[in-house]
């Protein structure tokens, strides 16, 4: 009788410690909430540079470039966190060639108005 008591005791301590462990290994975010994230920082991108071409205002050439840099910051992770195998690796490469660009286009417009952005840029953009 005894014997089953200390069974069932270390078992439920077992059991209770194996639960109470965290899983930080694991992403929080899934794959589509994280696209999802980086498709919102571009859409901000190209809202304040469409701003900044209305009214050339340089804070908005500013925002532009800082959620654009986010933005494809998101994306190389998240292309890092997929496996080249599936699909949506290449669908995560794209948005952020296409976030590349688009930064890109905010450097050339700024320098051919006279402003000076910051020059970051993330690692994985590459210009011809």
């Amino acid at each position: 009788m005894l014997t089953r008591i200390l069974i069932v005791y270390f078992t439920v301590i077992v059991l209770l410690t194996s639960c109470s462990n965290s899983v930080s290994e694991f992403p929080t975010q899934s794959f589509r909430s994280r696209l999802s994230e980086g498709d919102n920082h571009i859409g901000w991108g190209l809202n304040y540079f469409d701003s900044w071409q209305k009214g050339l205002q340089p804070r908005y050439l500013k925002l532009a470039e800082k959620h654009t840099i986010t933005a494809i910051n998101m994306f190389a992770n998240l292309e890092y966190d997929t496996s080249p195998r599936i699909s949506e690796y290449y669908v995560v490469r794209e948005r952020r060639t296409r976030g590349c660009r688009l930064l890109a286009e905010l450097q050339f417009a700024a320098g051919n108005h006279g402003y000076k952005l910051s020059s970051l840029t993330p690692e994985g953009c590459i210009y011809f």
